[in-house]
């Protein structure tokens, strides 16, 4: 029998991950994260495939060796914002939600996350989690009428750069499309140029630099929970995250055209 015809795949969830049965038996999951596509059976190594139905061919070829989902013994495996989430312990503020949940704990990636949650102000959405790229599921609320659920940056953000999210209609149940401009405008009113909060978020080049030369000191001395603290600036939420997401742009670019002319 032809192994394509022995998986199915059944209904993605919130998460992303598809449940996989093989000749009619559980035998666990696939996802895609980053471009590439994981097969995952609970209790044996997660193996990484080409696209979908290689990742489910895994399954195919676990189940004939004998192999069974099992409850692993071993401690689950955290990401580095998971680690960093349980060195802060009960002390956690708002900040560590959005700690990158998936994607390396680099600068590129804390910039990236700072641009896609000033782009999500301004089209009225409200991030739930640490934002998890392009093109996995991310959990938001819908500043229009409350709804919540998960979507992807790549379609908010628009195909090649044009900026024009998709669908139009948002999400099922949203407010009727002719009442969004108007909607948006009202809530441009919280938005701010300069940072207003307690702790002063960077809305200068110079700050962000701060910011970033704090970040890799701390990395450095090995201090995840430092590395952490300083995140604040550039992931919490700020009515000023417009100029703060353009200043980190600005200080990230500058930071790499210095190593590489050897500066």
């Amino acid at each position: 029998m032809d192994i394509q015809q022995r998986y199915i795949l059944g209904k993605r969830d919130d998460e992303g991950f598809y449940p996989v049965t093989v000749d009619q038996t559980p035998a666990g999951t696939v996802h895609r994260r980053h471009g590439s596509w994981y097969a995952t059976m609970p209790g044996h190594p997660v193996q990484r495939a080409a696209d979908r139905d290689q990742a489910a061919a895994h399954l195919v070829t676990l189940i004939d060796q004998g192999k069974r989902p099992t409850v692993p013994a071993q401690a689950p495996v955290h990401s580095p914002a998971d680690r960093l989430r349980s060195i802060v312990g009960l002390r956690a503020t708002r900040t560590y939600a959005y700690l990158l949940p998936d994607l390396r704990f680099t600068l590129p990636n804390l910039v990236r996350a700072a641009e896609a949650m000033s782009r999500l102000a301004q089209l009225g959405w409200v991030p739930l989690a640490g934002y998890p790229g392009a093109d996995q599921p991310w959990l938001m609320e819908c500043r229009l009428c409350g709804w919540k659920g998960h979507r992807f940056w790549s379609h908010l953000r628009g195909r090649n750069g044009n900026g024009i999210p998709r669908p139009i209609t948002r999400h099922p149940g949203c407010i009727p499309v002719k009442d969004h401009p108007l909607a948006l405008i009202n809530l441009a009113a919280d938005r701010k140029y300069e940072c207003e909060c307690d702790f002063r978020h960077p809305t200068s080049v110079e700050q962000a630099q701060a910011i970033f030369g704090a970040i890799e000191d701390a990395l450095k001395a090995g201090a995840a929970m430092g590395a952490a603290l300083h995140t604040r600036g550039i992931l919490e939420p700020c009515p000023a995250s417009s100029r703060r997401a353009l200043v980190l742009r600005a200080a990230l670019d500058r930071r790499t055209n210095r190593r590489k002319n050897g500066m």
